[in-house]
């Protein structure tokens, strides 16, 4: 935890995910501040201290440097996906709390390698599982751990939409000078897979909040439908089955949908099924004389990354349990491995206890 009343943020990468996060900060002022920024950008950087910080966010040349600020308690790492692990580790050693865009990481030797750093260094890591805080998904487990659909069946979750960004190359947020968030998505190496790592992994740990029980089983499809130039998937689609009988679908893609109030997530039980949109929430009993039941909040998708780094806040300043702990991520990170393991030998993959392994 942080003593003090305010958590001094390093932002790490100011592309794309670097302004979402800034935006994030300053709408979480007082409790979260935005001390100092790093880029290999340093237009990038300089214009979102401008923007977000008044230009008074240190501009730092490098990790290292925003590391030995004395002034910075915590990162929040915007970085490509095969520079999460390295930096993680770096801000755990340099006793800096970590914030960190997903994917966790590209590897169970990565995941244990970050597991070892946190547990020697007392740090805390939150994974910014974005979506784990949208009020629809927040009120559909609480009625799950209440028991309003009693025995759970199956559970479904949807991360798709049509990426139009991707052909034309271009982040969804203007930016200063520096490469396009999508062209290192192109490169295997720097992306670490496709598009099931990417979004897909927003809608497997969608799933895994909505099943009380670990998963067992993975098999899995694919194909590249629309996006030519992404090296791999476009669309995945992964079933699972978890120890207490669960079974579970997740569906990703950039080659259709996201139309206006697509649900997110199905859940049906043996008294019924419950639906979440980002907006609204529908509880439907199983052959009762009741309608059902509908909520609806006026707020967006937008909202979603304001509260995580409220719930960041929350773990370092409070002692809240975390919603999105180094466990929830590594086992999100070993549902996708498995994914991938099922479409290169075309089998069920079986799922080990510990999330470093398959």
């Amino acid at each position: 935890m942080v003593t003090r009343k305010v958590v001094r943020a390093g932002i790490v990468g100011a592309g794309w995910m670097g302004q979402v996060h800034a935006r994030s900060w300053v709408r979480n002022s007082p409790r979260g501040v935005i001390a100092a920024v790093t880029d290999v950008s340093e237009p990038r950087a300089r214009a979102l201290s401008d923007e977000h910080a008044g230009g008074q966010a240190r501009i730092h040349a490098d990790l290292d440097a925003l590391l030995a600020d004395r002034e910075v308690d915590a990162v929040d790492i915007c970085l490509p996906h095969h520079l999460h692990a390295d930096a993680i580790v770096r801000a755990a050693r340099a006793g800096k709390h970590v914030f960190c865009e997903k994917p966790l990481c590209l590897s169970f030797d990565e995941a244990r390698t970050i597991k070892r750093a946190l547990d020697e260094s007392g740090v805390t890591l939150v994974a910014a599982h974005n979506n784990l805080f949208s009020l629809p998904l927040i009120e559909a487990r609480k009625l799950l751990a209440d028991g309003v659909l009693g025995k759970t069946y199956y559970a479904e979750s949807f991360e798709i939409g049509r990426n139009t960004g991707f052909i034309a190359g271009k982040a969804p947020v203007p930016l200063a000078e520096g490469e396009s968030s999508i062209a290192w998505r192109r490169d295997p190496k720097r992306m670490g897979g496709a598009e099931l790592l990417d979004t897909g992994w927003h809608g497997m740990y969608r799933l895994l909040s909505l099943v009380d029980s670990r998963p067992v089983e993975v098999v899995a499809m694919a194909a590249n439908h629309h996006i030519k130039t992404l090296p791999g998937e476009d669309t995945a689609h992964v079933l699972l089955n978890f120890a207490s009988g669960v079974q579970g679908s997740m569906l990703t893609s950039w080659a259709f949908g996201g139309e206006p109030g697509a649900w997110q997530f199905r859940v049906h039980g043996e008294h019924g099924s419950i639906a979440g949109s980002v907006t609204k929430l529908v509880l439907a009993p199983t052959n009762w004389p009741a309608a059902p039941a509908e909520r609806n909040w006026d707020t967006t998708h937008g909202e979603t990354y304001v509260r995580e780094v409220t719930h960041f806040l929350d773990v370092l300043l409070d002692g809240t349990e975390s919603q999105a702990s180094w466990s929830h991520a590594a086992r999100t990170l070993q549902c996708i491995q498995a994914g991938y393991l099922s479409l290169r030998e075309k089998r069920v993959v079986p799922l080990p206890d510990d999330p470093t392994e398959l």
